[in-house]
């Protein structure tokens, strides 16, 4: 595995778990609100757990990509 595929890996993460977020987001918004369609009231625990799920996958994504940055800035300095 190359250090930008590493990189990249890290970056799909982030994408990702930014993508989860914003639709975490908008269920909190919605929360407490009745659905169209049934007489259901959506809840607000499920997205803030899921919110804090994301939280975690980003930052361990974007540690990832700092390792990986390191690792390149190292064998940078070995080679030079």
């Amino acid at each position: 595995m190359t250090i930008g595929s590493v990189v990249n890996q890290g970056l799909a993460g982030i994408q990702q778990s930014q993508r989860e977020m914003l639709q975490a987001a908008g269920d909190i918004a919605t929360a407490g609100s009745v659905q169209k369609d049934s007489a259901t009231v959506r809840d607000v625990a499920e997205p803030l757990i899921e919110m804090k799920i994301q939280q975690q996958v980003f930052d361990a994504s974007a540690r990832v990509i700092k390792v990986a940055d390191d690792t390149l800035g190292t064998l940078l300095d070995v080679n030079a």
